[in-house]
This record gives C-alpha cells, structure tokens and sequence, in this order.
C-alpha cells in the first residue's frame, strides 16, 4: 500500500470516518496494524518487528494489566517500551514511562506521585521496581501468553493517556497528564506538518520520559510508518550516524545539541541523503545549525524549528528549505525565529505575570483546546493554567519572545529560573535545593552559563554551575552525591567553593557578580605514556573547550557529561584509529587511568569500580529530553 492509498483508506481516522479527535491512540494502532500487518512497524537494536508482531505484544500486555488505572512502564529504550506503552493504553490504563536509568530517588518521588498499580518490566529491572512501588504488580512482560484477541479498550478520547514528569521549582518532579484527545492532536498536526506515511522511518532518539518521544513514536505508528529507537548512550554518536543510514530514518529529531554531536562526528562533508526533514526542539537555533544543514542533507530536505512544551507539545514551528536558507528568509540573525503558530494554537505575547492584551514583544502565551493538565497540582502549578474571556484555555510558558514583522515569532529567553540544558527542562531551584540538602553545604547558588564555543565559533553548549559555601564542601564529593538524585543532565557541569557571595542590596545573592568558574586545573602527563595520555588529553580539551586538563582528573568534574563523553569517544577512535567503546571510558574516566589502560599497563578495575562505571553509563544512557 503506498503512502496515498493508506492515506486515502484511513481518511478522517477510521473506517466511519469518525476524525481523530473522537478517537483514542490503542483504536488508530490497531486499525492501521489491520491495514498492513506486514510492514515493519519498529526497527530496533537486534530486534526489529512488523506491525503485526507488535500488535501481538501489544495483546498480551493488554491482557496481563487489563483492570489496572495506572500502568508505570520501567524499560530500556526499545521496541519493548514501545509494545508496553500502547498496551497499557489497550487495557484502559494510563502509563507512566520510568527511564530505568534515573536515579533511583527521583525515580521512587515519581512513582510516590503518580501512584501505579501495576509496573511492566523485564527481568533486568524487576527488583528497582519492587523497591519504587513495594506491593504493586511487577509484570515480566517477556514472560507473557498470548493475548486474547478482542482487547480493546474504552473508546473515550477525553481520557488520560500518559502522565510525563518535568523538573520542578518546589523540588520535586511535576506530572503533566495529556489525554488521548490532544495527544492525538499533536500527532495530527506532525503528520499533516511532514506528510508522514508508511514510507517513512522516524528516528526516536530521546528518552521516552519525554514528550519529544510521544511524539515521534506515535507519529509512526499511527501512520503505517517504522519507528526507528536509538540508544544514544548505548553506541555513542558515531555509530548514530552510521545507523541512521542503515535503517534508512526519512525524519530526524533531536535536541540542537545531540544534532551539533552528531554532525560534528560526521567524516567531512558526510551526507544523510536518506533524510528529507529534520526537527529540532527544545533549545535555540542559531545559524550554525542551520549552516549544518545545507552541509550535511539533501537539498530536497526541509528544517524544521520547533517550539512547544510538554504540556502542548509542539505550538509554534519555523518551516525552511535549503533555498529559504541561502536567500536569508525566515532565518533571523543570529538565532532563528521559531515560526508561526501551528493549525489548532494561538499565540499571544502577554505582559509577564499580568492579564495584559497581546503585543509585540512579552510572554509566549498559547491558546488552544489540547492543553494538557498537572496532576495532583498546587495552587502554584495550576497558575501557568487560565481560561480567557472566551473560554479557551491558556498555558503561560514562562518564555519571552518578540513578534517579527513577518509574524514568526522570535525567542528571547526565559522569564523565570527555569532554563533548558541539552533539551531538557530543569528548575535551577530544583537544583539548588539538592545541594542545600547535602551536609557538606550551608549555602548554594545555581545559575546557568555557556560553555566556550566550539572550534568553528558555533555557542557552546548551556550548562549548570553551581556555587556552594562550607568548610567540607569539595565539589568532587559534592557531585557524587547529587549524582544519586538529580539525573544526569540536572548535575552541575562545574561546582565552585566560596567563602561567601555577593549580595544585592536587598540582601539577595547576587547572580550576576558571581565570578566564572576558572578551568580545571593542569598537570604533568604521567611518564612512560606521555605520548597517548597527550592524545587523550587533547581530545578532553577540544570538546570541553578548555587549553587543559588535570591527567588524575574525573572527565565528569570538570565539566564533562554523556554527550561530551560521546564526542571524545569519536575524536579517540579517529585519532588511534580503532574501535573504542563507551563503556571502556566511563570505565577509565580519566587521562591516565585511560592511557594506561590502552597500553595494558594498568590492572581491570575492582568489582567495586566496574559497578560504579556501569551506574554512571546507566545514568547517563540518554538523550535529552529531552
């Protein structure tokens, strides 16, 4: 069947005609897993499945939570988080995605406030999850019979379909829930955005704890089309590229930060020439990416700038062609402009924190039908939530923006303390109140800063630093712990001790004087391996964006994270000229220790030390969120 003939057979949503509006997500899957049982449906690690194999999976998983509200799914990311998702959904349960890889703490708050009655896992993670919901159901969903044939479902499209955990101010991770009606929405308006259909292959690159996952996962499979998921912390940027090309993807979709990684690794003037869109979202644009583009894709492909949240997705997009981009139409100086609002939203830019009338410049403000909702909200939650005179509710972003004579609308930052780091949501108070938890701390600060820019001038990437006073707060230490309650991308890039902060003359820390945090500090390379501990060494300093690094040195407390890690991987495979796995530098994190290990000069690491490695990879297996 070609993309037209299933367009045209799945007109208005089903065979009724009803419109997606008046349908639930587990309904549109299994109608178009009917149409074309046999095309692949998820192109994975090792493992890929047609739509009816996964429809398969999805009844048995239907089946074993049939009767349950609220389904937590605590699986690797995969084609089997992709079975346990729309399983939930058939058997009438919301689901709530735990990325196995969180800390174990912000892991137990979540699963404290979405309260599930069932947890679907396999093996691998069945213990965590009797320790996050103690007397919950743990299902083994490789360990399932066949599924009875008519699960269905409720058809009620007002239904919740998913609750997705953001960073809080208050501390403590915030539930957004979205019904199977606006999700639904979104996924409409990306299809008819992109022409989605069966011929396309949609790359899932983050976590599916975020709704940049939702989105692309089910764009796919509720349009015939093969999802393709990507452990990014599994393989590392290089071989992203490489399998981006080998299961063919048609639609990229990333953060601006993992898209920079990945071309960047790309050999020269490399080519994706299967690509025909690609989507960022969750950070600014800037005209190096876009420069990137008509380097990297075909001329045929269009750009895509996104902006949204999740509680409504994608609301605004700046759509642009190669020639949109030469002729310097739409692309703003310096940042882009991220577009106009989509079919179905409205954007005003409002006075911040007031009932003012749209203007040209304010808070982004979006009206529309879909908005999502907080689950168990405070007051201070349902504050972002409004409803205007003529009763369409609105959702304050908290981002300011600045209307264009052209209409696009131009981002300028955020109003609050609210920041995104490599796509993720983080609440610098969040942040904050970690530290001022620890026992080592009697005061902290967190603010966000830019790392240096890369080598061909492109920003740097935004990262968290923090300041902290008290006598035993070493910032090594510091690290580590917070390690075991923030995620990964919440931890700060680099902790500075003072002795006391700058204040305002109100009395309030003043953020502004805080002084820059100085680089790592350097030492001598280590003697006997000079030569490839330099090599190592260069490769640090060129993706941290510093003249030099410490050789006893952590990568991680000098301002590395899983992306950078990523990065030094490809420079050392380039530089040495073989195969270099992740899981031997985060085994090796630093100079020495990874030099001496390349040379057969150091002995394997203790028990101890290899399961501290596999819990640092494991926290950091994945991509923002982002």
């Amino acid at each position: 069947m070609t993309d037209g003939q299933f367009a045209a057979a799945h007109r208005g949503g089903d065979p009724e005609h009803r419109p997606w509006s008046a349908r639930t997500i587990h309904e549109r899957f299994r109608e178009v897993a009917a149409a074309q049982p046999g095309r692949p449906a998820v192109i994975g690690d090792g493992e890929s499945l047609t739509y009816a194999e996964l429809a398969e999976r999805v009844r048995a998983i239907a089946g074993a939570v049939r009767g349950r509200a609220r389904v937590a799914v605590l699986l690797d990311h995969g084609p089997d988080t992709l079975a346990a998702i729309l399983g939930a959904l058939a058997a009438g349960a919301l689901y709530v995605p735990l990325d196995p890889r969180y800390p174990l703490v912000r892991l137990t708050r979540m699963a404290e406030l979405a309260a599930p009655d069932a947890v679907l896992v396999t093996p691998a993670h069945a213990a965590m999850a009797e320790r996050l919901a103690p007397g919950v159901p743990v299902v083994d969903i490789t360990a399932l019979p066949p599924g009875p044939a008519d699960v269905t479902g409720p058809s009620d499209p007002d239904a919740p379909a998913y609750i997705l955990f953001t960073s809080g101010s208050t501390g403590r991770p915030k539930g957004v829930v979205q019904t199977h009606r606006n999700a639904l929405f979104q996924v409409r308006t990306h299809t008819a955005n992109l022409r989605i259909g069966p011929s396309d292959r949609v790359s899932v690159l983050s976590s599916f704890s975020f709704d940049m996952a939702m989105t692309d996962g089910f764009s796919a499979l509720l349009n015939g089309a093969a999802s393709v998921p990507v452990d990014l912390r599994e393989h590392g940027l290089a071989e992203l590229g490489e399998m981006l090309v080998d299961r063919g993807v048609t639609i990229y979709h990333s953060t601006p930060t993992v898209y920079r990684y990945l071309l960047d690794s790309l050999p020269g003037a490399a080519r994706l020439e299967s690509v025909r869109a690609v989507v960022l979202g969750g950070e600014e644009v800037v005209r190096h990416d876009l420069d990137r583009f008509v380097r990297h894709f075909p001329a045929t492909s269009v750009f895509v700038n996104g902006y949204g949240a999740t509680e409504i997705s994608f609301a605004v997009q700046n759509h642009l062609t190669v020639e949109d981009i030469l002729a310097g139409t739409g692309v703003g100086a310096g940042v882009v402009p991220i577009g106009l609002p989509l079919d179905g939203t409205e954007v005003e830019l409002r006075p911040h924190g007031s009932s003012g009338s749209d203007q040209a410049e304010g808070e982004i403000v979006v009206r529309s039908a879909y908005l999502a909702s907080y689950w168990r909200a405070g007051v201070s939650d349902d504050s972002r939530f409004g409803v205007d005179p003529d009763g369409t509710r609105h959702y304050r972003t908290g981002d300011l923006g600045r209307r264009l004579p052209d209409g696009r609308i131009r981002y300028l930052g955020r109003a609050d303390r609210q920041v995104k780091i490599r796509g993720h949501r983080v609440e610098l108070g969040e942040v904050e109140a970690a530290l001022s938890a620890l026992p080592q701390v009697t005061r902290a600060a967190v603010v966000a800063g830019q790392a240096p820019a890369a080598v061909d001038g492109a920003p740097g990437d935004k990262r968290i630093v923090a300041y902290v006073i008290g006598e035993l707060a070493e910032p090594t230490t510091l690290r580590k712990a917070l390690a075991d309650v923030l995620p990964e991308f919440m931890l700060p890039s680099l902790i500075v001790r003072m002795d006391a902060f700058p204040l305002t003359p109100t009395g309030k820390v003043d953020t502004a004087a805080l002084p820059e945090p100085a680089g790592p500090d350097a030492s001598p390379p280590s003697e006997g391996r000079g030569d490839l501990a330099s090599v190592i060494a260069a490769a640090w300093c060129a993706v941290l964006g510093v003249a030099e690094v410490g050789r006893e040195q952590n990568f991680f407390d000098v301002g590395g994270h899983s992306l950078l890690m990523a990065q030094v991987q490809h420079r050392l495979e380039l530089s040495l000229g073989t195969r270099l796995p992740l899981s031997t530098l985060y085994a090796y994190p630093t100079v020495a220790r990874l030099a001496e290990h390349l040379t057969g000069g150091e002995r394997q690491p203790s028990a101890p030390e290899q399961r501290a490695a596999r819990r640092r990879q494991a926290r950091t297996r994945r991509t923002s969120d982002g």
